[in-house]
């Protein structure tokens, strides 16, 4: 089985990768559906080291500029 991490180990190895993140961040996002994969055991939350990539990887967007990034929030 692949390492498992818990949401305090979870959000160092984010922390780790450059992203600022604590667990109650993480808890945040599982909260509205808006963060990385996890798994329940009980009601421990438990997160696979790729999860955590893949969701870094789909929230990284690189921008030429801050007016480009203003655009593409404004539609």
């Amino acid at each position: 089985m692949k390492e498992l991490l818990n949401r305090k180990e979870a959000a160092e190895y984010l922390v780790n990768k450059g992203l600022r993140s604590s667990a109650m961040t993480l808890a945040r996002l599982a909260m509205s559906g808006t963060g990385p994969k996890y798994a329940l055991v009980g009601r421990t939350s438990y997160y696979k080291p790729e999860w955590l990539d893949d969701w870094l990887d789909d929230k990284l967007q690189a921008h030429a500029g801050a007016f480009e990034h203003m655009e593409a929030q404004d539609g």
